[in-house]
């Protein structure tokens, strides 16, 4: 241990940080660019930019929002306010390889959409004049034109980051589905290759989202797409039979046969293989019939003597009971035309609120499905980090509704302005944050729910201005004021993040307000000795109570800087851990 506590300093940006791997590969970007200038290679204007942006470390933090939460000390939901990019290297290290499901609904780039345009190394007036339009917080969105010269660049540079971030919190069993439309698709699906990797391709599922027929084009359009891709297809290959839905009792209405054996009841399947020798396929003579078969010979020999093997006129069939496939899931095609429309997800939105105050929700049928298809356990992870009106939070507590699970989502909004006349305005919702937050409530309410969510918000570091002045601009004055650098304004709770954010720890456990010699201290994640962070940020720091909390034995002891007078008081609360819990870190923030 050692002789003074582990100063937390979250103005050292440089300690976050900088992903060699990435790095690596903006590299080889630039040796591609002089030695294949003929050579097929999938690139914009802004690819290099877009590199930058995934590997510069954010210098943000998370506020806690603890008035805007449902049951915020125990869910383990989280609803996070702020630009995604930011908040997707807030979660690198926290959640890295730990998300199953990932499910987006980016902007499609139609025209009327509007992008990150992100460029951090601008000052706010650059930036400003350069894209004219910045929420209240400096988030920076610009209407993609299409009459703009960079009209797809634009849109892929915007990407790109993200979807590089995020596939690093995916399991290695985890898999990713991107709700795009022609405008996009093939550039996505190039863009998703590069990321996710040609071989981790699964498929790119056709949804229709509209059931009507649009006579404003040459053709109604009546279909999106969801790009579907694996973090690591051998992962998936090996957990193939646990994709699919499960079967209900309309997929067993031709189970009609019963031979009175107590083997229930059953329906006949051919043996033939009809790929042929195409599809490898063996040919041989069974029973008298000469033909391709699914099975080898050896196989169908022990089926037939098992009875499952029949014969009908020159056919053979196959007995499948209905006791084998209670516990195998349905398999599903690429055409999805009965999985929730866009006029479905509005009329969820219109009961939830009385209005539209949303524009083009996905159906939870939909992400219902995408989450059952992807057989992940019950108590499974998903992110949204295009939430928008909260779709996916409600789909997820429906599905936990519907069958007992416990899964957790995480989701991630911009707080985007909604237009003066919208519907939005006139129910006095002002941003997209506030109709996704009241959703997941009104819905919650109605299933019964009691999971809640804990509401964040992406934040500046929240250290006073003077801390990233030079030693020239500061005086004596200032450098005792800076004893404390952080704001006045940032209640225990934001601490707590700060803490959590530099530990890299998760930021969704259970949290406990306790109360030691008078003095109130925060319990994170805290279930016995050697276990969560402890911490007391108050002024009253007494040797009674610095006893009182070693002896609770916590991974994390943290204390406010401003806690301690002296070097002194430091050095004496590190001796009493030494003698009563030497395996636990002690920090000051």
């Amino acid at each position: 241990m050692p002789d003074i506590p582990e100063k937390i300093n979250l103005s050292n940006v440089n300690s976050r940080q900088v992903n060699p791997e990435l790095l690596n590969e903006l590299r080889d970007l630039f040796v591609k660019a002089e030695e294949q200038k003929e050579r097929y290679d999938f690139t914009w204007n802004g690819k290099a930019k877009a590199y930058f942006e995934a590997a510069v470390p954010t210098t943000k933090t998370l506020c806690a929002q603890p008035e805007e939460s449902v049951n915020f000390e125990k869910s383990e939901n989280l609803f996070i306010t702020g630009d995604n990019l930011e908040t997707l290297k807030l979660l690198q290290e926290s959640y890295l390889g730990k998300i199953d499901i990932i499910y987006i609904d980016p902007p499609y780039n139609t025209g009327k959409d509007f992008v990150y345009q992100d460029n951090f190394k601008k000052t706010k007036k650059e930036n400003d004049v350069l894209e004219g339009i910045l929420d209240k917080d400096g988030n920076r969105l610009v209407k993609n034109e299409k009459a703009n010269g960079r009209y797809h660049s634009d849109w892929l540079t915007m990407m790109y980051p993200r979807l590089k971030l995020a596939r690093n919190l995916l399991s290695d069993t985890g898999v990713i589905f991107v709700s795009i439309d022609d405008n996009e698709q093939s550039n996505l699906k190039l863009l998703m290759d590069e990321i996710f990797g040609e071989r981790n391709f699964i498929a790119n599922i056709v949804q229709k989202h509209r059931s009507g027929v649009s006579n404003d084009k040459i053709i109604s359009t009546n279909h999106n797409y969801l790009l579907f891709y694996a973090k690591n297809i051998v992962f998936s290959e090996n957990r193939r039979d646990q994709f699919g839905l499960d079967r209900t009792e309309q997929d067993f209405k031709n189970y009609n046969k019963d031979d009175n054996d107590g083997l229930g009841v059953y329906t006949l399947n051919p043996v033939t293989g009809p790929g042929g020798a195409r599809k490898g396929n063996p040919y041989y003579e069974f029973l008298g019939i000469k033909n391709y078969w699914r099975f080898s010979l050896d196989t169908m020999t022990k089926m037939y003597r098992d009875g499952k093997i029949v014969k009908i006129n020159n056919t053979l069939y196959q007995k499948t009971y209905k006791k084998d496939m209670l516990d195998k899931r349905k398999g599903m095609t690429t055409w999805w035309d009965n999985f929730g429309t866009t006029s479905q997800g509005t009329a969820e939105i219109k009961k939830l609120f009385g209005s539209a105050v949303f524009d083009f929700p996905k159906p939870t049928t939909l992400i219902k499905s995408v989450i059952k298809f992807s057989g992940i356990s019950k108590d499974g992870i998903i992110l949204d980090f295009f939430a928008g009106s909260g779709t996916t939070a409600d789909a997820t507590m429906q599905l936990n509704a519907e069958d007992g699970g416990n899964r957790k989502f995480i989701a991630v909004t911009l707080n985007e302005e909604t237009p003066e006349s919208s519907e939005a305005r006139k129910a006095e919702y002002t941003t997209i944050d506030q109709i996704s937050r009241e959703r997941i409530r009104r819905s919650a309410e109605k299933l019964d729910d009691k999971s809640g969510f804990r509401a964040l918000k992406v934040d500046s570091t929240g250290l006073k201005e003077d801390v990233f002045k030079t030693a020239g601009e500061l005086g004596q004055v200032d450098l005792l004021q800076d004893i404390d650098n952080h704001s006045d304004n940032r209640s225990d709770y934001d601490l707590l993040y700060d803490v959590l954010v530099d530990g890299a720890l998760e930021y969704n456990r259970p949290i406990t307000i306790d109360t030691m010699n008078d003095e109130q201290i925060i319990k994170y994640d805290y279930l016995g000795e050697l276990s969560g962070v402890v911490c007391y940020f108050g002024g009253n720091l007494t040797d009674e109570l610095t006893r009182q909390i070693a002896t609770l034995k916590p991974l994390i002891a943290v204390f406010k800087e401003s806690t301690f007078d002296k070097s002194a008081q430091k050095v004496n609360v590190i001796e009493q851990f030494r003698i009563i819990s030497p395996d636990t870190k002690v920090k000051v923030i």
